[in-house]
């Protein structure tokens, strides 16, 4: 686990442990993954805070998953697209 919080060295990244899958069992129902969503990959619009019982939906996920959509399937370019889309839509509104 230690091992793993060292591969991102960037003081922004924080790494959680959860041993028990609580958040991949509170996204299941909202990714609609077939069991407990892990291997997941989700971007979040700026400001949105896990309130109450179910997470926040995300702006963009991506998997690798098996029995999941295949145009989700992950895709690092285009999840890399995506997060600058978001990141210069928060850009564009200060």
């Amino acid at each position: 686990m230690e091992k793993a919080a060292q591969l991102v060295s960037d003081s922004r990244a924080l790494h959680f442990w959860d041993e028990g899958q609580r958040v991949g069992k509170a996204f299941q129902p909202i990714l609609k993954t077939p069991r407990v969503a892990w291997d997941v990959w989700m971007l979040f619009d700026r400001g949105v805070r896990w309130e109450g019982e179910a997470p926040p939906q995300p702006a963009w996920w991506e998997h690798q998953l098996y029995d999941m959509p295949p145009e989700r399937m992950l895709d690092p370019g285009r999840f890399a697209r995506k997060a600058l889309e978001l990141r210069k839509a928060v850009a564009a509104d200060s």
